[in-house]
């Protein structure tokens, strides 16, 4: 037979092997073959050792896990308290796990579900009602129970299963009290629930949080878990940018209900929907369902979504002033949470950019004329030369724009000869609340500034008359005026210079705007404009030092720049009595230069501020020694130190006179 045949084949085998061993060594000399064996012996004592390569620990925290293997871990950790019974099993190709890696995306799944207790109790079953629920798993707002879920990510869509789950994994679990999971009042506590799932399908969405507008707290339902919202994404928005507070957007939506039916197969409910409708709002005002104004935030311009959510209400703090605002109605009409949800389709059809400049309310700007280019790659941010146009108008009480009086324009002004008006930004050629506000624009882009003064100080130290704004500013004398309320700015970035950019420029060209940028702030200096010299000082030193690789000649002109630029920076830190900041800056130089006498000196200045008069006398003479030339200087500067210690002893002497 073949069996037999292979057998032989095998053994003549065999028999050939040991027959050629034999003959090789009959025809090897006994000594030749000593020889032999020596020379390999010494040849592998001199060959260089093969090393392991070496241990890398495992790290389970950094490692990339499937969806599948978390799911089986979650399963395998229950151990008998989750038993799965797989009655169909389903697709896993048109399974949607695995989006959650390439898209950016999560998944919702889908399903239908019937509970018993292990005693024949029916807790509930979807079917009744016709409608799947929906639940995105591995969330915080996730409104099932933990057995539940484990059960869920071990199926795939199309699949049918029962899972028996402990009171350990159910309601006994922590996830429980966290996702606000009430138990039915006829369950007895330590039942086991026996559930009958069916996935439906699997489909990718973005999870949107909803948050109370006052404090962004999650919003909790009063029939127990959270609000909770998705939004799937039909046509792909444009841009990049994305609507916040105050942003002023407007939406085409419609809204229905979704309804279930009851026990006895009538629908649940009467028909409620709201037909297609455009609107117009103010993000975040709550004039709009907080998840549809939170799904919302999450779109680009012409984005089209289908946006879900198990609540359609306007928040918890709800007066009857703030119901005759709402644009668009809660559904159920009656106020009560919607059983299945409500399905909003809605698209970003414009978007207006409105920004708090400062984030405190004093100063909002609103883009009234789109312009040509890209936020914020086309923005004049860094320090450079700007052309504008703007008309100013004032106020002298907060109302309606018609209050608001037209008080200059560029365009008419003859000293410009119709031309815009140039001038470089950080020099204080205009209040704070303009030049920050034309950083943030495009070229052509016209925008509405609005100054609130009512708001106190912080917000006219932000208009004309500042310190940190010139007094010939165009403009000026009519942004001085007592009792006055609001100044509005109506700004068209005309052109700009751009900045050298410090990514791609030439050392040379870094240097020249360093350079530039120096002087500048030492007018600014001389005027007493310390904040603006400051900031100008210290944004270009962060520059300076940013810079990595440079050859030895460009290394000595750059440190040499850096020296004077942290020299200024410190002279201006003390003129804003900022003696703290002052000498972490001057250490950061002694630290690489120990005689640098003017830097000896600026310290020495500093420590006098903060009463440490023998470290300033210390700094005074090392100072001296390091440059000869100073000694008036120091001189003057000791008997400075002399005259405040000695007043400073007096003082001491004043208020403890007759207490000891």
């Amino acid at each position: 037979s073949f069996s037999r045949a292979r057998e032989r084949a095998r053994r003549r085998t065999i028999d050939e092997r040991r027959t050629a061993r034999v003959e090789m060594s009959l025809s090897l000399d006994p000594a030749r073959e000593r020889d032999v064996f020596v020379e390999w012996v010494r040849k592998m004592h001199l060959r260089a050792p093969i090393l392991p390569p070496a241990y890398v620990p495992y790290d389970d925290a950094k490692a990339v896990r499937s969806p599948r293997a978390i799911a089986r871990d979650a399963l395998l950790a229950f151990g008998a308290a989750v038993k799965i019974e797989k009655l169909r099993d389903g697709d896993e190709d048109a399974d949607g796990t695995e989006s959650e890696t390439t898209s950016g995306t999560t998944t919702e799944t889908l399903y239908r579900i019937k509970a018993t207790t292990s005693r024949g109790l029916e807790l509930f079953d979807s079917d009744v009602t016709g409608v799947p629920r929906r639940v995105v798993l591995n969330d915080e707002h996730c409104d099932v129970t933990r057995g539940v879920e484990v059960a869920l990510m071990n199926m795939a869509a199309g699949g049918r299963g029962g899972a028996r789950c402990d009171w350990s994994a159910t309601y006994g679990h922590d996830t429980a009290k966290a996702r606000r999971l009430i138990p039915d009042p006829r369950l007895r506590e330590g039942d086991a629930i026996i559930y009958e799932l069916d996935v439906v399908n699997r489909m990718p969405v973005h999870v949107v949080r909803v948050r109370e507008l006052e404090d962004g707290s999650s919003v909790a339902l009063a029939g127990g878990g959270w609000a909770r919202c998705t939004k799937k994404t039909t046509t792909s928005g444009g841009g990049w940018e994305t609507p916040r507070p105050p942003f002023e957007v407007t939406i085409e939506t419609s809204a229905m209900l979704v309804k279930g039916k009851t026990k006895t197969g009538d629908e649940h409910g009467e028909d409620e929907f709201m037909e297609k409708r455009v609107v117009s709002y103010v993000v975040g005002d709550g004039r709009v369902p907080l998840a549809l104004d939170a799904a919302v935030r999450t779109m680009r311009l012409n984005e089209e979504a289908l946006v879900w959510s198990n609540y359609s209400g306007f928040g918890t703090n709800v007066t009857k002033a703030s119901k005759l605002r709402r644009l668009i109605p809660a559904l159920p009409s009656d106020g009560s949470e919607p059983l299945h949800g409500v399905a909003y389709k809605v698209k970003l059809a414009a978007m207006r950019h409105v920004r708090d400049v400062f984030n405190d309310g004093t100063t909002k700007k609103t883009r009234t004329r789109e312009g040509l280019g890209q936020f914020p790659s086309d923005c004049p941010m860094n320090d450079c030369m700007v052309r504008v146009h703007f008309v100013l108008s004032t106020a002298t009480a907060i109302g309606a724009h018609s209050s608001l009086a037209e008080r200059y324009d560029t365009r008419s002004d003859a000293s410009l000869k119709g031309a815009p008006f140039e001038f470089r930004l950080g020099c204080g050629a205009l209040p704070e609340a303009v030049e920050t506000s034309i950083r943030l624009m495009i070229p052509k882009e016209e925008s509405r500034v609005v100054l609130d003064l009512t708001l106190g100080e912080e917000a006219r130290q932000r208009g004309y008359g500042a310190k940190n704004c010139r007094p010939d500013a165009p403009g000026s004398k009519f942004g001085v005026v007592a009792n006055l309320a609001m100044i509005q700015w109506d700004v068209v970035l005309e052109s700009f210079d751009a900045a050298v950019n410090w990514y791609q420029a030439d050392v040379s060209d870094m240097l020249e705007e360093a350079l530039l940028i120096k002087e500048e702030a030492n007018a600014l200096f001389k005027t007493e404009v310390y904040e603006l010299a400051r900031a100008k000082y210290e944004k270009t030193l962060h520059k300076l030092e940013s810079l990595r690789g440079l050859e030895s000649s460009d290394f000595d002109r750059v440190e040499a720049m850096k020296c004077t630029l942290a020299l200024n920076l410190v002279a201006s830190l003390q003129k804003l009595h900022r003696h703290v900041d002052a000498l972490k800056r001057v250490n950061k130089i002694l630290d690489s230069d120990p005689v640098n006498a003017k830097a000896l000196f600026r310290r020495s200045v500093s420590y006098l501020a903060l009463h440490e008069f023998v470290a300033a006398r210390d700094d005074l003479f090392a100072c001296l020694d390091a440059n000869p030339s100073l000694q008036s200087t120091v001189a003057k500067q000791l008997d400075l130190v002399k005259r405040t210690e000695a007043q400073e002893l007096e003082c001491e002497r004043a208020v403890f006179r007759g207490k000891f």
